[in-house]
């Protein structure tokens, strides 16, 4: 009985590392290529999913290895930041455009010259973002790399599978996020709703929704139904604090080129400002229960 039981076992504990393989081998091929096609001509779709697959990569990895033992976390980490800083200028471009576009169709076209204006600047800076790419990632995701990654699947996972506890690890990440609901709740009671403190409290829940949907997304070999709902649930309130952290971002670009940059005298950059902070009230006021 007790054979047969430690058979059942080892049987299990071989399937749920084979699980593990599977799902973390997908990620990597798919980082590898998006990676190798975004430095062909920087598509923005090879971009975005080259930093998808990363912050997957970085969430099982968090799972099975908390301490940073086989090393490959601050590497992947590193790159996943380079595709982070293209892919963010990448979208604010895309924004800027469309809400260009938006003025533009409305008669107002002294700020849509505004929006121009800054999409122009963005522009320059994801042409550098883009430079540093080129130049940095190569040192980062290269053959070493794979070797490094080869290594860990064969040597590490089997045993960092058998220790997981992928539960566990959603559960805390929903404990943090309901803390920092809280922070966020008491912030904005004591600060105000649209107080820069606020406004970051928020912006932290979002990272917290970010967290918990990647992992029950990424690790859904080893849970139920129940986190496939609950995957769910955040992404639609990450998706609600994305527009609110849109607009926020978009007042502080606005705030650090300033209208000289923009070459906008202070009657219209007043009105341009107030047009912004009216934005950001409206993606506030539509944020649902979270």
């Amino acid at each position: 009985m007790g054979n047969e039981r430690e058979q059942s076992e080892a049987v299990a504990t071989a399937e749920l590392a084979e699980q593990w393989h599977e799902a973390l081998q997908e990620l990597y091929t798919e980082f590898r290529k998006r990676s190798r096609d975004a430095l062909k001509d920087y598509d923005e779709e090879d971009v975005h999913q080259a930093r998808v697959s990363a912050r997957k990569l970085l969430t099982l990895l968090q799972v099975l290895d908390p301490d940073g033992e086989t090393g490959l976390y601050p590497l992947i980490k590193k790159a996943q930041k380079r595709f982070g800083r293209v892919r963010d200028a990448d979208v604010l471009i895309g924004e800027f455009k469309a809400l260009r576009k938006e003025a533009e169709s409305e008669d107002r076209n002294d700020e849509a010259k505004l929006f121009k204006r800054m999409a122009k600047l963005e522009k320059g800076e994801r042409k550098d973002q883009r430079k540093k790419l080129s130049r940095k990632l190569p040192k980062i995701v290269n053959n070493k790399l794979d070797k490094k990654w080869k290594t860990f699947l064969k040597d590490d996972l089997p045993e960092l599978a058998a220790q997981a506890d992928v539960r566990r690890s959603v559960r805390e990440l929903k404990d943090d996020y309901r803390k920092r609901r809280h922070i966020y709740q008491v912030t904005s009671d004591r600060e105000g709703l649209y107080s820069e403190q606020a406004l970051e409290t928020l912006h932290q829940v979002r990272i917290a929704a970010k967290r918990s949907r990647y992992t029950a997304e990424a690790a859904s070999f080893a849970l139920d139904a129940k986190h496939a709902e609950d995957a769910e649930r955040f992404k639609q309130v990450q998706k609600q604090l994305g527009e609110v952290n849109d607009r926020h971002v978009h007042i502080q670009i606005a705030e650090d080129y300033g209208p000289e940059a923009l070459d906008v005298d202070q009657e219209h950059w007043n009105l341009f400002r107030k047009r912004l902070d009216d934005q950001l009230k409206a993606s506030l006021e539509a944020v649902g229960e979270l």
